[in-house]
C-alpha cells in the first residue's frame, strides 16, 4: 500500500508525505519554503522540537555522502583499470596512505567488513546438492564457478518429471550377457577382488577383442576425432606397439605376454571411445558400451591403488572421458571421480621424468601426457567449482620443447597447437584456479591483472601441414582462441553476476562493470564459434560433451542478460543471440543428450526474455495467462544467484503423492527455506509444455 502511495506522490496525484496540503508539484512550494525540498515527495521530518531541521540535515548529508562514496569507488576502479594496462604497480592514489593529521585525529582508519568486500565476491561459496537424508543421502558440491552444473541439476528436477525420463536417454547396458567372472569384476569396479584366476580371466577378456582390422580402424577414429584436443595415447603407443603385442600372429607363444591387464583396459577404453565417435554408428551405441564394460573388468584384474603405472593412469583418464560422453547425465559424477582418481595416481609423475633418468621419447611422452592430464583437471575444476586434484604449486614437470615436438610428433595428430596449450595452462589457467578456488575470494585488482595476462598471451597461427589437415574442423573451435574466451568467461563470471545484481538496469555503472562486458562478449563469441563448428561437423560435434558443457555456460550468460530490462544497448543483441543459442541446442538435441538436457533451461530463459521485452499493455494483457504468472513466481530460483555461485543448499526429499511416484524438490539458500514447491513444480511443467520449441523436441 505504501509503495502505491509513493508512486502516486511521485506522479503528483496526491499531496506529499510532509505537507497535508500542497500544490502537488515535485518538490512542492511548501517544502521549498520550509527548506526541506530534498524530502519531497515521500520523505518526512523527524518529530521533536529543535530536532526537525537537524534531522533533515543529517539525513540529507548521509544520502549525499553515500552518493559521493559510490562515485569515488567508481573513479577508483576506473583508475585501477587504466593503471593495470600501463604498469604492474598500483597507482599512487590507490595505495591508501594517510597523512599525519589524519593519523593523529583519532579516526579509525581500519576498513569495515562491507568496505573490504566491496571489490570482492560476497557469499559465493557455491551449492551443496543433497539427495535424500543429509546423513545417508548422496551429496555433491559445486563451487562458485559451477553454477551451470547446479542449474542443470536442480532446476531440471522442477522442469521434467522424474517418472518420464527423456525418450532419448540412454540406459547403461546390463552386464548379464557376460560370464559370471567378468560380470563380478565389472560390478566391483574400480576395486580388485581377491582370489582371481587371472590367467583364465585374461584369456576370456581377450576373446572379446574385435578383429585386428576393426581395432585399428576404431583407434584411428579415436586419434582423428579426440586426440587432437587431448592426446592421452599416441599413435605409436596404441597402433604401432600395443596392438601388435596383443594381436600376436600365429599360435600363442609360450612366453609370458609383455602386456598386462591394464594394457588391455587401455586398449578397450580406446575402442570404446572410438566407437562412440564413429560416424557410421548411432550415438551412444551398444558396441561402445560393450568395450567399456570389458575395459572395466580388465582394469579390476590388477589393483589401481597398489599396482598403478602410467598405463593405469591413462586407462582411468580414458574411462572418465567415456562417462562424460556416454549420454547418461547421472554418469557425470563418475566422470569427475575417475578424472580425479587418475590425477591423484599421477602424483607419482608430477616430477620431471629427467629426475628419474628418463630421456628421449619416454621423457617426452611422460611430459606431454602429464600436461594433458593437468590441463583437463584444471578445466574440470573450473566447470565444477571444485579444487583440482593436482595443485599447481606441486608441479615440477617441464613442458616439452619445440625441438621435442618436431622430433617426436611426426606422424601424430597435432596436440592443440603443440606445446602452446601447456604454456597457456601454466601461465594463465593455473593462476586463475589458484585465485578463484581459494578460500578468500580474489580482489577485483587481481582479476584485472589476470585478465591482462590472458589477453597478452599470444595465439599462434594455424600450422600449414598435412598432419594438421587431418584434424577435424570441429576440434579447432577449442583451440587457442576458444581457450582464451573460456578462461575469460570463467574468470569474470562471479563479478558479472555481482554487477548485474548491484545495477540491474545498467551493469556498466557498477565498479566491476568491466566484468559484465567481458563475460557477455566472451559468451557471445563462444556461441558463434560453436554454431559455426556444428554446421561444419554436426555428427562429431554433437558427440563431444565438453563442447556443449561450455556452450551451455555461455548461453546462460546471454540468457541472464536477455531477461533483464537493461537501459543500455549491447552488440550483439542479447535476445537475438539467446534465440540463436536455443536454435543451436534444439538442432543438437536430436542426437546429443547433453544438449537435450540443457535445452528446456534455455527455452525457459527465452520465455522470460520474451516477457521482459513486452510493453506495459502487453504485460497487463498477458498477466491473465497462467504461464506468465508462474514465470514470475517468487519461489522460483533466481538464475543470477545460481550462476553467480551464491551459497545455497539444494535438497531433494522423497514425498509420496496420491497416484504418483514423483519426488518434490526443495531449493533453499543458506538463510531461507522456500515453500509450496509441489505446486511450483506443477506450474513449471505446464509452462514448459506451453513453449512451442519443447513440444517439437
Amino acid at each position: 500500500m505504501s509503495s502505491s502511495k509513493e508512486r502516486q506522490r511521485t506522479r503528483g496525484e496526491i499531496a506529499c508525505a510532509e505537507c497535508p496540503r500542497c500544490d502537488r508539484q515535485v518538490p512542492c512550494s511548501t517544502c521549498v519554503k520550509r527548506g526541506c525540498s530534498m524530502l519531497c515527495p515521500n520523505g518526512t521530518m523527524p518529530p521533536g522540537k529543535g530536532s526537525r531541521f537537524v534531522g533533515v540535515a543529517e539525513e540529507y548529508l548521509r544520502h549525499k555522502a553515500a552518493k559521493l562514496e559510490e562515485r569515488m569507488r567508481s573513479l577508483e576502479d576506473a583508475l585501477a583499470i587504466l593503471q593495470v594496462n600501463t604498469s604492474t604497480q598500483p597507482h599512487p592514489l590507490l595505495t591508501n596512505k594517510w597523512s599525519d593529521e589524519e593519523a593523529d585525529s583519532g579516526i579509525d582508519t581500519k576498513p569495515t567488513m562491507a568496505e573490504s568486500n566491496l571489490h570482492g565476491l560476497i557469499d559465493s561459496l557455491g551449492s551443496l546438492y543433497l539427495d535424500g537424508d543429509p546423513q545417508s543421502g548422496t551429496a555433491s558440491f559445486f563451487g562458485p564457478s559451477g553454477g551451470s552444473e547446479v542449474r542443470t541439476r536442480c532446476l531440471l528436477l522442477m522442469l521434467i518429471p522424474e517418472t518420464s525420463a527423456p525418450p532419448t536417454e540412454t540406459q547403461e547396458t546390463e552386464a548379464d550377457y557376460l560370464p559370471p567372472l567378468i560380470r563380478n569384476l565389472v560390478q566391483a569396479f574400480p576395486l580388485t577382488p581377491s582370489g582371481l584366476p587371472k590367467e583364465h580371466i585374461q584369456e576370456m577378456i581377450e576373446s572379446y577383442l574385435p578383429e585386428m582390422q576393426r581395432a585399428v580402424s576404431l583407434c584411428e577414429i579415436y586419434l582423428k576425432s579426440l586426440s587432437w584436443m587431448f592426446q592421452v595415447v599416441s599413435r605409436q603407443q596404441i597402433i604401432d606397439n600395443l596392438i601388435p603385442s596383443i594381436y600376436r600372429p600365429g599360435t600363442r607363444s609360450l612366453e609370458r605376454p609383455r602386456y598386462g591387464p591394464h594394457d588391455l583396459a587401455l586398449l578397450f577404453s580406446v575402442l570404446a571411445l572410438g566407437a562412440l565417435v564413429d560416424p557410421t554408428l548411432p550415438p551412444y551405441n551398444a558396441e561402445a558400451r560393450h568395450y567399456h564394460l570389458v575395459a572395466r573388468a580388465a582394469l579390476c584384474m590388477q589393483s589401481v591403488l597398489a599396482e598403478r603405472s602410467v598405463v593405469t593412469i591413462k586407462a582411468l583418464h580414458l574411462m572418465s572421458m567415456y562417462y562424460g560422453m556416454s549420454g547418461i547425465e547421472s554418469n557425470a559424477e563418475l566422470y569427475y571421480s575417475l578424472l580425479s582418481l587418475a590425477s591423484q595416481a599421477a602424483l607419482q609423475v608430477n616430477k620431471d621424468p629427467s629426475l628419474w633418468g628418463f630421456e628421449g621419447r619416454e621423457a617426452y611422452e611422460r611430459r606431454s601426457y602429464f600436461w594433458t592430464l593437468f590441463s583437463q583437471s584444471l578445466w574440470q575444476s573450473l566447470a565444477t567449482g571444485r579444487p583440482p586434484a593436482i595443485m599447481p604449486a606441486v608441479v615440477d614437470c617441464q613442458i616439452p620443447s619445440d625441438l621435442d615436438e618436431a622430433t617426436y610428433q611426426s606422424g601424430e595428430i597435432p596436440i592443440s597447437f603443440g606445446n602452446w596449450s601447456s604454456h597457456f595452462t601454466k601461465e594463465c589457467l593455473a593462476p586463475i584456479i589458484e585465485a578463484t578456488q581459494a578460500v578468500k575470494p580474489p580482489t577485483y585488482q587481481t582479476v584485472l591483472e589476470l585478465d591482462r595476462k590472458i589477453r597478452e598471451f599470444s595465439v599462434p597461427e594455424l600450422p600449414n601441414s598435412a598432419d594438421f589437415d587431418r584434424a577435424p574442423m570441429v576440434n579447432r573451435s577449442f583451440g587457442p582462441s576458444a581457450y582464451k574466451e573460456l578462461t575469460l568467461l570463467f574468470l569474470h563470471r562471479g563479478f558479472f553476476a555481482q554487477a548485474m545484481g548491484d545495477f540491474p538496469s545498467d551493469p556498466l555503472r557498477s565498479p566491476v562493470g568491466r566484468s559484465f562486458m567481458v563475460a557477455y562478449q566472451s559468451a557471445s563469441t563462444l556461441i558463434t564459434m560453436t554454431n559455426n563448428q556444428f554446421e561444419l561437423q554436426p555428427v562429431l560435434c554433437s558427440r563431444v560433451w565438453r563442447i556443449w558443457s561450455f556452450a551451455f555456460s555461455a548461453a546462460v550468460v546471454i540468457g541472464i542478460v536477455a531477461i533483464r530490462k537493461l537501459s543500455i544497448k549491447l552488440d550483439p543483441d542479447p535476445f537475438e543471440h539467446l534465440d540463436k543459442a536455443c536454435t543451436l541446442f534444439r538442432d543438437a538435441a536430436q542426437t546429443c543428450i547433453r544438449a537435450k538436457t540443457a535445452l528446456p533451461i534455455l527455452l525457459r530463459l527465452r520465455q522470460k526474455a520474451v516477457h521482459a521485452r513486452m510493453g506495459p499493455l502487453q504485460v497487463h494483457h498477458a498477466s491473465h495467462n497462467r504461464s506468465l504468472k508462474s514465470s514470475e513466481s517468487k519461489d522460483e530460483p533466481d538464475e543470477l544467484d545460481v550462476f553467480g555461485g551464491r551459497t545455497q543448499l539444494v535438497t531433494k526429499f522423497p514425498k509420496q503423492i496420491p497416484g504418483s511416484s514423483h519426488h518434490t524438490s526443495q531449493l533453499a539458500s543458506s538463510t531461507e527455506t522456500q515453500n509450496n514447491l509441489p505446486n511450483q513444480r506443477k506450474d513449471y511443467q505446464l509452462d514448459l509444455m506451453n513453449i512451442p520449441e519443447v513440444q517439437g523436441v
